[in-house]
Formats: C-alpha cells, structure tokens, sequence
C-alpha cells in the first residue's frame, strides 16, 4: 500500500459509481486513481474526492498501466472558494491543465506541487486580502517553478537574475513574499516563460 498526497486536477465519471481523479503528487507525478462507489450519494468512503481538493490518499501499487485503484481519500485541504472568483477558478483550470499534459507518471514534482498548493491558496483568498497575488503573478510561478525543476530554465546572464528567478521558486515553494520588481516586469516575464514553454513543445 502506497500513501502520499495528492491534489485533484481533474475528475470523471468512471464505470458504475466509480470516479477517475488525476492530479499530481509530490512523490508520483501525474497520478491517475480510481474511487470506486465515490458517484453513490449513499456512500461516505470517499467525501473528499472533488476539484482543487488536496488528499491523503493510499492506493495498491498494482494497477493497471498508470492507472491505480484508491483504497482512501482523507480530505488535507479544500480550495472550495475558488468556486466564488470565477475567473480565479479558470486560471486553475489552466494551470491544472497544463500541469496534467506535461507532468510525468512516476516522475516526482515536489517543488511544483508546493508551488501549485500556494497558488491555489492564494486565488482563495478574498479580494480585500493583503499582499495577495496577482494572477499573472500566479501564473508566473507555477511555469518559473515547473520548468527550473524539470532543467528547462536557460542560464541567465547576470547573478541577479539567477537570484531573482531561486527567489521566484522559493516563493511558491514556501510561500513566502514574491521577490520586487516593477508592476510591468511581471507582463514581461509571463510572455518569456510562456515563449520558453513553446520552445520546449510544452502543451497548454
């Protein structure tokens, strides 16, 4: 029996009163499970299983391909309030799109796992909150944090930009404050990253 954490990008009807979730986990990557009874309203094995939702989850490991059958679901953290800033809830549904496209099976994401729980976080909080992030900030984490995991950054030219891109890294990671810039620079480096995306044949 394998445990670890998982947060839930996507989810689908799967064969009778099953549920198909994927996401990512910080061990495991891309992770597919199956929650068997999960559709049956009767059923309280598997309250947890819905999106933007991150789980204690213990599965076989055995399974069929990439595809693993849940044994439980323990609900570690909601973004439920998501659903009340409809555009913060389409960029997570980007962000988990892209994520679930280019993420690896079996390959772990331990940095971008932190990054996406904090931006997910963030796009939580209510509008009055202080200090919250924008959204192409978000943005810009989760592909800064991506791609300097998986060795895709380019080297920099200066010091200082080394450190400022660590410091963006660190931000998502430990949730900490974002490093200074000006407003504009923020614009700027999400077309470079989305740019560097394309030139790895990422997919959106």
């Amino acid at each position: 029996m394998i445990s670890t954490q998982m947060i839930v990008l996507a989810k689908q009807p799967y064969r009778e009163n099953a549920l198909l979730l994927s996401g990512i986990s910080p061990d495991y990557g891309k992770l597919n499970l199956v929650a068997n009874g999960a559709q049956q309203l009767s059923e309280k094995k598997f309250p947890a299983a819905d999106l933007f939702r991150e789980l204690d989850v213990e599965f076989n490991e055995t399974g069929s391909g990439d595809l693993f059958t849940a044994k439980q679901l323990e609900l570690a953290t909601a973004f439920d309030a998501l659903a009340t800033h409809p555009k913060h809830f389409q960029l997570a549904g980007r962000i988990g799109s892209f994520l679930l496209k280019n993420a690896v099976p079996a390959v772990p994401l331990p940095l971008t796992y932190d990054a996406l729980r904090c931006i997910l976080g963030q796009l939580s909080l209510p509008d009055e909150a202080p200090e919250r992030w924008t959204m192409e900030q978000c943005a810009v984490v989760i592909r800064v944090t991506y791609l300097y995991e998986n060795g895709m950054l380019p080297e920099v030219k200066s010091e200082r930009e080394n450190d400022f891109l660590e410091n963006l890294v660190a931000a998502g990671v430990e949730n900490s404050p974002l490093p200074k810039c000006r407003p504009d620079y923020w614009q700027t480096l999400n077309r470079w990253l989305r740019d560097l995306c394309e030139f790895h044949h990422l997919q959106k």
